[in-house]
């Protein structure tokens, strides 16, 4: 009797230590994932993969939208974070706790170290707005002008005040006003006639522009000719790892002119680092795997080539999308292996 009890005793207690590990295995398959807006290409992408993930290999992602990438990615560094998406002009300084980061260097650098990317992809073209019956035609006439450049704390302010300073050689603050605030605010404010000019990366045909012009007619100020400048390859494609794009006339309600050159900001997956390599490398080949189904979701999406997986990558790759890469014969760049 005594050793019936002693072994019903054993059972429960390696009941109880399956279903802790059972239950602890099945939070780890929750994700904790931040985006920026969620009419934004990248939140869209991570939702579709969501609806992936779930169905091929039972995780799910938890999407927090709304969010400034350059502060979310600091929670790599505690463990409070998954997956983000990010952008390469803020990698360097992430890693070495420079512009944003000066005064937070040891996080910085934990959160760099604390990240594995997973995959890039061009998700965002840069558009310049300004209604049509302001008079301003070209990006020359921003001078003196109030212009939405982002969120207060976001890498968005560095790449086009970049665009802006190879177009016209102006400096924001000193030759045009600057109005920083968030997604949303800023949206509403050029609605309400509070800016003259609103500047906003999004995938071409994006939705948000569409709202812009349910309003009245509006004009996309692009780089014209700049765009084939020496600076305009140097600073904008070799140092922001851009890439040249055009936004076609029509493609927004009442956008009004012709076809304008733009750039495409890259973005990039990164994950946890010490995230399972097993469970990385399930991820990544679900993705590619359904890369039809992403295509089909949105018409945003179709920027997304397995041809060129790693565009704008700039950080080190997770271990589990190494070998998934490797495994499919992509010739992954030296700087990219862990």
């Amino acid at each position: 009797m005594k050793s019936f009890r002693t072994l019903s005793l054993s059972l429960v207690a390696a009941l109880a230590m399956s279903l802790a590990a059972s239950g602890a295995n099945a939070q780890s398959k929750i994700l904790r994932v931040d985006a920026t807006a969620p009419s934004g290409s990248p939140a869209i992408l991570l939702t579709v993969l969501g609806k992936i993930f779930s169905r091929e290999i039972g995780v799910s992602l938890q999407i927090n939208t709304g969010q400034t990438l350059t502060r979310s990615v600091l929670k790599f560094g505690t463990d409070d974070l998954d997956m983000i998406h990010f952008v390469p002009q803020i990698s360097p300084w992430l890693k070495n706790g420079k512009r944003m980061y000066k005064k937070l260097k040891k996080k910085a650098n934990k959160a760099y170290n604390s990240a594995s990317s997973i995959f890039g992809f061009p998700a965002s073209a840069i558009h310049i707005i300004a209604w049509q019956d302001s008079g301003i035609k070209t990006l020359a006439d921003i001078k003196g002008k109030r212009v939405y450049m982002g969120p207060p704390a976001g890498g968005f302010y560095t790449q086009v005040s970049s665009y802006l300073n190879v177009v016209t050689g102006y400096t924001p603050k000193k030759d045009f006003d600057v109005i920083r605030l968030p997604w949303g605010q800023g949206m509403q404010a050029m609605l309400d006639g509070q800016i003259d000019v609103f500047m906003r990366a999004t995938a071409v045909g994006s939705a948000v522009i569409n709202q812009i012009g349910a309003k009245q007619n509006f004009v996309l100020l692009g780089a014209g000719d700049a765009a084939d400048s020496k600076k305009w390859q140097k600073v904008m494609i070799e140092q922001l790892l851009n890439e040249n794009a055009t936004i076609p006339a029509g493609t927004y309600t009442n956008q009004v002119g012709g076809n304008v050159r733009t750039t495409t900001a890259n973005s990039f997956i990164l994950v946890r680092k010490n995230l399972d390599a097993d469970l990385i490398y399930k991820m990544v080949k679900a993705m590619w795997a359904n890369l039809d189904e992403i295509h089909n979701s949105a018409a945003v999406l179709k920027t997304l080539s397995k041809a060129n997986p790693l565009a704008g990558v700039n950080m080190p790759l997770h271990p589990g999308a190494v070998k998934y890469y490797k495994e499919i014969g992509f010739k992954i760049p030296a700087r990219l292996i862990p």
